[in-house]
Parts: structure tokens; C-alpha cells; sequence
């Protein structure tokens, strides 16, 4: 065998591999970037993936998402439900359902009774509150009737000292020595 065939042989088994690598990067960040933008459409994953689609994602959230959005709760939380669901047993190409499927487990950004207990003041302001955007604001109503009470104890204090003042002009003091 000649000499120069063995570093040749070697580069070529390594410029393989590199290659089988990349290609396997190359299809996770696919496959993440498909999950980011199936999320962007409407705040949920529709669609079903394997769960290292979802370990990839977490590693590609934007830092926008990280800081205000929900992206990062969506996806952990979709991991931790099919986890549960394989009793710790999801493998890398374990299928996480999608909220679009018909699946039990829907990776949707609210809860799964949709509600939550919003509380006294939750309740005035849904109660009492304005329902669009074109309604006259909470603070403006509260403001208001505050300054209509204040108006009202001034006025009821006016008309306090007038009848206190004609109670006391009812009777003059007496003019003179008294005999």
C-alpha cells in the first residue's frame, strides 16, 4: 500500500463524518425552526413532533421569547406532558402531539380548563369595568365620583353654616344696662 493512502483514506472517513454531522445538525435546527414558526402562527404547536425537535427549540428560542414570551413555558411544558404520559420514558423520537391533534395533551398556551379564579377585584372589574377598548376608563369613573363626593360635602357644609347663622341671628343681645 503506498504511503500517501492511509492520511488519504483518514481524510476522507473524517470529511464523511463531518459531514453526516452537519447534516444531523442541520435537520434538528430545521426541525426546531419549524416548531418556533408553527408557535409564532397563533400562540400554540399544532402540529406533531419528536420530542429532540422540542430539546432543540428550547436550545433556539429568540431572546425576545425569552424575555416576554410564553415559548419556553409552551415547550417545557408540552416535554414535561408527554414525559409523564411514558412514565419518564420518552425516547428522542418520542411523538409530542400537537394541540391541532386529537391527542389528550394539547401544548397550548392556556390552561387546560381555560379559566382561573380572577378574584374580588377580578370580578368588580368584570362586573363594573369597561368591556372595549372605546369604553370610558376605571381610573376616569373612580376620579369622578371622588370629586362628585367632595362636591357634596362642600355643599352640605355650605348649607350647614347658613342654617347655623340664621339660628344665631334669631334673638339681638340686649342694648344697654341691664336695670
Amino acid at each position: 500500500m503506498p504511503k500517501f493512502l492511509k492520511p488519504l483514506i483518514l481524510l476522507v472517513f473524517l470529511a464523511a463524518a463531518a459531514a453526516t454531522l452537519g447534516v444531523s445538525t442541520a435537520q434538528a435546527s430545521a426541525c426546531s425552526g419549524a416548531l418556533i414558526r408553527d408557535w409564532y402562527v397563533d400562540g400554540r404547536i399544532d402540529n406533531t413532533y419528536p420530542v429532540h425537535c422540542y430539546r432543540e427549540a428550547l436550545k433556539d428560542i429568540p431572546e425576545d421569547q425569552i424575555v416576554y414570551g410564553t415559548l419556553r413555558d409552551d415547550l417545557n411544558r408540552a416535554l414535561a406532558l408527554v414525559i409523564s404520559d411514558h412514565n419518564g420514558s420518552a425516547g428522542p423520537n418520542t411523538p409530542v402531539p400537537g394541540a391541532g391533534d386529537d391527542g389528550p395533551n394539547g401544548t397550548g398556551s392556556t390552561s387546560d380548563s381555560g379559566k382561573h379564579d380572577e378574584g374580588f377585584f377580578g370580578w368588580v372589574a368584570k362586573k363594573f369595568g369597561p368591556s372595549t377598548a372605546d369604553s370610558v376608563p376605571v381610573p376616569l369613573l373612580v376620579l369622578g365620583g371622588l370629586a362628585l363626593a367632595l362636591i357634596a360635602a362642600a355643599a352640605v357644609s355650605f348649607f350647614a353654616r347658613r342654617v347655623q347663622a340664621k339660628r344665631a341671628a334669631g334673638d339681638p343681645p340686649p342694648h344697654g344696662p341691664l336695670p
